[in-house]
């Protein structure tokens, strides 16, 4: 026992650290490709593009609305200043000539109402023609703007000279000749300044229709151009989250249904990869730990095996022996040696050098031994027959598979029969490769009920019948579950356990 538990753990722990070498191994290569995805592939999270997507359609929104505005802004600024323009020259001309004529003409005459020349009202004049001259870009109204400049400056003159003239003719000619004339073609200018700054207003307001116009299209091709902009974002914005979301749970679904070869998730959203990510380690470590499972269920059974050959029934080696001595004491001799020869054949076959494994030929003598032994003291009620085709006996099968079943007909069949039962065993190939075992008792047999529990045990749904269940769970673990024991009985007539398997074994 002390041996067996030592030989188990360590085979535990070899196996452990091979396998934790192997997840260590995985984990790197996991982490390599983690880098050289996100080295290759440049994610963004969700509320990043969003903020791309929205970006991307006002910032051409605010570009336009700042340029419409300002095209308004310089057409509105040069339509104010030619109102403004406009007006003050309506002004200008509608007081300038008559005030200044008369004011010159009371000066003329001497009288009392104008003692001073009015050359202020000149200055003036100039002043206001200059600070027109600033804010007039059509060159008529300019020409007409220098050419009140120079008839002003003249008509400076014209009041100087006038002033410096004693005789009343004279001066009355200068007045008619000199002043009144150039007043005249001031008011002139004056007149040609407003007709032309009214009609450059007038072209600036077909121009700011024109581009009203051409605005309004530009705007409504604008606004479609956009709405059908931001409808191809959307939609994309919306399939590259939707595509990989059906496709993550594509991936969980698979995986609950035992699928674990999950396929990467091309996307570009951060989120979305980490999700992929996670489902795709998830699914690995789930896989890993299905395979640790599988491979320590092997070992289990495997364990199970030596358990099963190391609890040999104390009862069986005692009464044996008990036998052996009674037989020695009676000078039965030749029986007591033959019983010996068979307890040592079935504790050889039972050890079998440590292998797990053996040829089908050993497994019968194993077993052929184990009823020898029993018939000797279960002559009056049980006898045996093996039948075992010479071309089977190479075939290679887990031992204490057949011995176990023998027992069981022994102790559940025949004794709890009156009378002498017979145990026979069988070993046949059916189609292919396939081999039939079959152990067959005409003992007491079984009730439904009871063969039903039977039954549950052999799949490992109760705990009854251990030996049963470690023969079954070792077949289907060698050679595939597919194969494995079926059993038949009925009460009164006896039972039928059939062992099903292949001559290939998963082990060999």
């Amino acid at each position: 026992h002390q041996r067996l538990d030592i030989r188990t753990l360590i085979i535990s722990v070899i196996y452990l650290r091979k396998h934790k070498d192997a997840r260590q191994v995985n984990i790197e290569i996991e982490k390599r490709k983690n880098r050289m995805n996100n080295n290759s592939v440049k994610h963004t999270s969700l509320s990043k593009n969003l903020r791309y997507i929205i970006m991307s359609i006002l910032l051409p929104m605010v570009i336009f609305i700042f340029v419409l505005l300002g095209f308004f802004w310089f057409y509105s600024a040069q339509y104010s200043k030619i109102m403004h323009n406009v007006t003050v020259g309506s002004e200008f001309n509608i007081d300038f000539k008559n005030n200044l004529d008369l004011k010159m003409y009371h000066y003329a005459v001497g009288s009392s109402e104008q003692k001073e020349i009015p050359v202020e009202d000149v200055n003036d004049a100039i002043a206001i023609a200059e600070a027109l001259q600033d804010t007039t870009y059509c060159a008529e109204s300019k020409q007409a703007i220098q050419n009140i400049l120079d008839y002003c400056s003249n008509l400076k003159e014209r009041i100087y000279a006038l002033s410096n003239t004693e005789n009343y003719d004279s001066r009355m000619s200068q007045l008619e000749n000199n002043i009144y004339v150039l007043t005249s073609l001031v008011q002139e200018n004056v007149t040609d300044y407003i007709y032309y700054e009214a009609g450059y207003m007038a072209e600036i307001e077909a121009k700011m229709m024109s581009v009203t116009k051409i605005v309004i299209v530009v705007a409504v091709i604008f606004v479609i151009a956009t709405v059908l902009l931001l409808i191809n974002r959307a939609l994309k914005f919306s399939n590259s989250i939707t595509r990989p979301i059906s496709e993550l749970c594509e991936n969980v679904r698979k995986v609950g249904h035992g699928d674990f070869d999950v396929p990467n998730i091309e996307t570009n959203d951060l989120e979305i990869e980490q999700l992929n990510e996670g489902i795709r380690k998830m699914a690995g470590r789930i896989e890993k730990l299905l395979i640790n499972v599988k491979e320590e269920e092997k070992l289990q059974h495997k364990t199970q095996l030596q358990l099963l050959q190391a609890q040999v029934n104390p009862h069986f080696l005692y009464n044996t022996l008990d036998t052996i001595i009674w037989l020695v004491e009676s000078d039965k001799n030749e029986q007591a040696i033959k019983m010996l020869g068979s307890l040592s054949v079935f504790f050889r076959t039972a050890l079998s050098k440590g292998n797990d494994i053996i040829r089908l030929e050993d497994e019968v003598a194993h077993t052929r031994s184990y009823l020898e032994i029993q018939q000797s003291r279960y002559r009056d009620i049980m006898d045996y027959e093996i039948n075992l085709p010479d071309d089977m006996k190479e075939i290679m099968v887990p031992k204490l598979m057949i011995q176990p079943l023998a027992e069981n007909a022994l102790y559940h069949g025949v004794k709890e029969k009156r009378g002498k039962s017979k145990i026979i065993i069988n070993c046949e190939k059916i189609k292919d490769d396939e081999v039939l075992i079959t152990v067959k008792d005409n003992g007491i047999g079984m009730t439904p009920e009871r063969l039903e529990e039977i039954k549950k045990s052999v799949d490992g749904l109760s705990k009854e019948g251990f030996g049963l269940n470690a023969v079954n769970d070792r077949i289907k673990l060698y050679f595939g579950d597919e194969y494995g024991i079926s059993i038949e009985s009925e009460y009164g007539e006896g039972t039928t356990v059939k062992v099903h398997l292949t001559e290939s074994c998963a082990d060999m």
